[in-house]
């Protein structure tokens, strides 16, 4: 799968089922990289999914023809003091599709859509997932801080390095 034979666009309330299952699929595979879990979002109709794009995070979904290799969702704070900056969640590539600069062009495509609206934007990554540390530096995000037991998962702790972009050039 190479990066040119892929289209990135918005996921909308039709896209429902293979958002659904490409969500489902993250929650399952990387159980330690989500705050939400597998065993909820299971449990939810594809009637949730479908609202969840309508109203919710906008999600980007990577395309090659009608099948999706990966999502990523973009979520602008709200409130005057706050609406300066906005979030990357939800980001997933199908392992058939890494390596291939999907994950590179979905970040791209989010970073694009945010420069719309916000001047910077953050994003979390499990520590220890060295694949998506590098891919998010080498989109240009910088470190500044890490949350010490983020998320627990059977009896685990898991620490999120905190990154940031500056989209406004400001530093």
């Amino acid at each position: 799968m190479s990066a040119q034979s892929i289209e990135i666009r918005r996921l909308l309330p039709a896209d429902a089922a293979l958002y659904r299952d490409i969500r489902l699929e993250a929650l399952r595979v990387s159980p330690e990289a989500f705050g939400s879990a597998y065993e909820t979002e299971s449990a939810y109709p594809v009637e949730w999914f479908s609202d969840r794009l309508a109203r919710g995070a906008v999600i980007l979904g990577a395309f090659r023809g009608d099948e999706i290799a990966g999502i990523v969702g973009f979520v602008a704070a709200q409130g005057p003091k706050q609406r300066h900056k906005g979030e990357l969640v939800s980001m997933y590539v199908r392992p058939a599709a890494r390596r291939a600069g999907v994950g590179r062009r979905l970040i791209d495509a989010a970073l694009e859509l945010a420069a719309e609206t916000v001047e910077l934007v953050l994003i979390a990554v499990v520590k220890g997932n060295e694949q998506a540390h590098r891919l998010y530096r080498s989109a240009g995000f910088v470190e500044y801080g890490l949350e010490q037991r983020a998320l627990k998962l059977d009896g685990r702790y898991y620490d999120e390095i905190l990154m940031a972009k500056d989209l406004a050039g400001r530093g």
